[in-house]
């Protein structure tokens, strides 16, 4: 029994041992085509002039930038208000308008995360024009109170979002002013809904650590090509370093009680 496994896992490894091989060679001619490209744009007169307009020009957005990401609000709203008419509408009894309305409450809160990001992102970018001379740290006081108002309205509207999820599902438990919000609501979920939870947990952690790889390949290439410093390098590690532990130490977290029994 034993000896048939061992076959079948040396078998499963070679054929799959194959496949890398042939993978390596593609992997070193895309990593020789993105290094001669970083190599042309460092070096590219013109490129550099563009940016320079760029940065001016983006120097001269910054004190209204965030706003941008206030538009992200509006489709958020109008997913709210259709979740709201569908409430309005239930009997109370029927089953597939909570799962209609649960589905587009959802859209609703990938639209309120895109605002999320969106602001910080462009809030940390106009940051940065300032030390660049593209912005005049005094334009981004303006920056600061859009922020401010961005997260408030964010945060208004996911209890909103999470308060018609709980008059739809009556044994959801939680609010978004609790700092154990996540907490108390996977813990009212049902066996299905924390399956989903974990599945799409997992495919959030594989993106992300093939992500922060690409990036901090990406970063290296550039660094030696045109010197960046090794910040950028680390800042992309930390969160890569982060997101590989916790997953790990909680899979051996998890599995500890298993063992002991």
């Amino acid at each position: 029994m034993k000896h048939d496994e061992n076959n079948a896992i040396q078998k499963e490894n070679h054929r799959n041992w194959l496949k890398f091989v042939l993978i390596l060679p593609l992997s070193a001619a895309g990593g020789a085509v993105l290094g001669y490209s970083a190599a042309w744009l460092a070096g590219n007169a013109a490129l550099g002039a563009l940016a320079d307009t760029v940065g001016r020009a983006a120097g001269a957005c910054a004190p209204f930038a965030v706003l941008a990401a206030a538009l992200f609000l509006i489709p958020a709203a109008i997913c709210l208000r259709r979740g709201q008419a569908l409430f309005a509408r239930w009997d109370g009894e029927e089953e597939e308008t909570p799962e209609l309305a649960g589905s587009i409450l959802s859209w609703s809160l990938l639209w309120l995360t895109a605002a999320q990001l969106g602001g910080f992102l462009l809030f940390g970018v106009a940051a940065s024009l300032a030390p660049l001379g593209y912005a005049d740290p005094m334009a981004l006081l303006p920056a600061v109170g859009e922020m401010l108002f961005l997260t408030l309205s964010i945060i208004a509207l996911q209890r909103r979002v999470v308060d018609l999820t709980r008059r739809f599902n009556p044994e959801k438990q939680g609010s978004v002013y609790d700092l154990k919000f996540r907490q108390k609501w996977l813990a009212s979920c049902d066996e299905a809904e924390r399956q989903r939870i974990g599945q799409a947990a997992y495919t959030s952690y594989t993106v992300t650590s093939y992500s922060c790889l690409f990036v901090w390949l990406l970063l290296v290439v550039i660094n030696l090509l045109a010197p960046i410093g090794p910040l950028p390098i680390i800042a992309v590690f930390i969160p890569w370093a982060l997101g590989q532990f916790t997953y790990l130490g909680q899979c051996i977290r998890m599995e500890t009680p298993k063992r002991s029994r």
